[in-house]
């Protein structure tokens, strides 16, 4: 398992922003922030030519911001030592601290601590068993269950709001919840070297259903409906489609030499996936079969908000081409592309290029918005539209800088935010009047909001 170095901190945080201490019966707000708020400030941070009289925190490994700007947590290292702070609470120190876990609302969190060589899964605060290993923990969309795996005595568990279920010798290598967090969908083997199997199961684990050999590859719908996965069948493959509410019903697509790149529509009402077969390959989109493109696919294929379709990016021979079904074609001479997004409507896309100048170091990157480049930069991360679809943000670093940079739907720039040592994710308010976004500068970590 990888390890990385462990954690120990002292705060000062703006008291109750975050409802760590919320009133008896009174609900959370878990609407976007929309102020800028100073959420806290990491007391004894060393800064460069600084000098503490008591132990000082050395490093800041780790930090992140829920979505909504009401929730966060950093890892920090004193001491030799490390500590996560999460919404302003100091957590015992550990000699290692992994895979820290934001709950989607922002108020609870689950990491890996280690003591020595000795897990334990820290959930809210609280120590669980010793194991001998443990995977990622998951949380369900609302928030209220929490999932992980624990291997004890040789064998690996689920752990499910602090109760453990039996499992096998393998681990889970796929998982997701559905959209009320009542069921998860896994795949794993009943032991090492077995096929996988693809189960539906309630929490606990009374209620499941198991399909043998599927599994290879499994996606969820983003509406966490439905569930498409690829299943093996007398040395062929074939795609099988079920929703969470009856996991009996399963709908069967034809077999194939090979089937990958899977992917599943936000609804979940489509599938598209690249297949084999006597040796050519094909774009199978609802089962209608199509050639697909010479070249290698980029990213994954993404598939239109509004259900009309969908779009993906290929490189071959040292250009790059965005298909959209339908027949549309983008050709571009770029050395590499990625990040496909569409906007809410679909009627609008965007995705990042990168084009070396000969004899210019940097400013390579760019996104490529309705076929229109932007401005360029050394680096550009997480395209995303405005709920209207008239906007396009994204992260951006240039010369050592970082910041959000805002464009047209003709990839022009309309704002640059100010620089800050370090930028999260921008997200827009539900009205695309706002822009709010995570910072951290020095010792301060801000939730920054922009008026557009």
């Amino acid at each position: 398992m990888k390890r990385i170095k462990a954690v120990a901190l002292a705060v000062v945080v703006l008291g109750g922003l975050f409802g760590c201490s919320k009133e008896r019966g009174k609900e959370k707000d878990l609407s976007l922030l929309t102020t800028t708020t100073v959420v806290a400030e990491i007391a004894g941070l060393q800064q460069a030519g600084s000098a503490w009289n008591s132990e000082p925190i050395r490093n800041v490994p780790q930090l992140d911001f829920s979505a909504t700007g009401r929730g966060y947590f950093y890892i920090a290292e004193q001491g030799g030592k490390f500590h996560v702070v999460h919404n302003g609470k100091t957590h015992t120190s550990y000699t290692n601290i992994l895979t820290p876990t934001l709950s989607p609302d922002g108020q609870r969190i689950a990491y890996q601590a280690y003591v020595d060589d000795k897990p334990r899964m820290v959930v809210d605060g609280r120590e669980g068993e010793v194991a001998e290993e443990l995977e990622i923990p998951v949380f369900s969309p609302d928030s209220r269950h929490l999932v992980y795996q624990a291997k004890m005595g040789g064998r690996w568990c689920f752990v499910v709001d602090g109760r453990s279920f039996p499992g096998n010798q393998t681990q889970h290598n796929q998982f997701g919840f559905n959209s009320d967090g009542s069921r998860i969908a896994y795949v794993d083997a009943m032991s090492e070297g077995a096929p996988p199997r693809l189960v539906v199961t309630d929490l606990d684990f009374k209620k499941q259903t198991v399909r043998e050999a599927t599994g290879s590859a499994m996606v969820i719908s983003d509406n966490r409906t439905r569930v498409a996965a690829i299943s093996d069948a007398g040395g062929k493959k074939r795609v099988v489609e079920l929703s969470f509410a009856q996991p009996d019903s399963v709908k069967e697509g034809p077999l194939y030499d090979n089937v990958r790149d899977l992917a599943i529509s936000p609804d979940g009402a489509s599938v598209a996936y690249i297949a084999e077969k006597g040796g050519a390959r094909l774009l199978v989109h609802n089962g209608v079969e199509k050639p697909f493109p010479a070249g290698e696919l980029v990213g994954s294929i993404t598939f239109r908000p509004d259900g009309k379709g969908f779009g993906f990016l290929v490189a071959s021979k040292g250009s790059c081409t965005f298909y959209q079904s339908g027949g549309q074609t983008e050709k571009r001479p770029y050395d590499e592309v990625g990040e496909l997004a569409y906007s809410k409507d679909g009627n609008s896309c965007v995705y990042l290029g990168r084009k070396v100048t000969p004899g210019q170091i940097g400013k390579s990157i760019f996104a490529v918005v309705n076929g229109k480049e932007t401005a360029r930069f050394d680096k550009v991360t997480g395209p995303t539209f405005s709920p209207d679809g008239r906007l396009v943000a994204y992260r951006a670093r240039q010369d050592g800088k970082r910041f959000v940079v805002v464009s047209d739907l003709n990839g022009k720039i309309v704002r640059q935010d100010p620089v800050h040592e370090m930028v999260f994710p921008p997200v827009f308010s539900n009205d695309g009047k706002l822009l709010a976004y995570g910072v951290k500068d020095g010792a301060k970590l801000v939730w920054n909001v922009e008026k557009l």
